[in-house]
């Protein structure tokens, strides 16, 4: 789910000052005057990879039974380009049955003056023995400098879930 809206941040004193001495035109017309650097930004987020990190066997010497054996297994979400990019990334080990452990975690990082602000991770209640269900929140925003500081032009949040199987496999949504 994403929901997007056009965010001037800028006190009501600069913003008057800028409309009124025709400073910054871009908040008087909105989007479609977007730079296409901030149009690159906007694109970006709102396309995500899901990409398997690694898998790695933990088979303890005494156990007989595969069903007791168990893998390490993690997969990483990421949103936005260089200039504005958020990753989400969940860990878990399963053995045959069910998935014994599992958490996540979020990285992001920008070029100025663009944004991005992590919303958390969490696993969600929905989830079973065998498949976690992890909620992943980010907003990004596309920005410009103006005198009075850097200012977000354009800002979408959002939240995406990630859903991990006891067999090793991942699916966003």
């Amino acid at each position: 789910m994403k929901l997007s809206r056009i965010l001037p941040k800028v006190a009501s004193g600069a913003l008057a000052l800028s409309l009124l001495f025709s400073v910054s035109p871009i908040f008087a017309s909105g989007v479609q005057d977007l730079t296409p650097d901030q149009l690159k930004v906007i694109e970006a987020a709102n396309n995500a990879t899901l990409s398997q990190v690694n898998k790695e066997n933990i088979s303890e010497d005494n156990v007989s039974s595969l069903a007791a054996a168990t893998s390490s297994y993690s997969v990483k979400l990421s949103r936005g380009s260089f200039l504005a990019w958020s990753d989400a990334v969940v860990d878990w080990t399963a053995n045959a049955t069910q998935i014994t452990t599992s958490s996540g975690s979020q990285d992001s990082g920008f070029v100025f003056p663009n944004t991005v602000r992590k919303g958390g991770i969490t696993k969600q209640s929905s989830s079973a023995a065998s498949y976690h269900i992890y909620l992943s929140k980010t907003t990004i925003g596309a920005g410009v400098v103006t005198p009075w500081g850097d200012v977000n032009v354009y800002e979408s949040d959002f939240s995406d879930y990630i859903k991990v199987f006891k067999d090793g496999t991942a699916t966003n949504y």
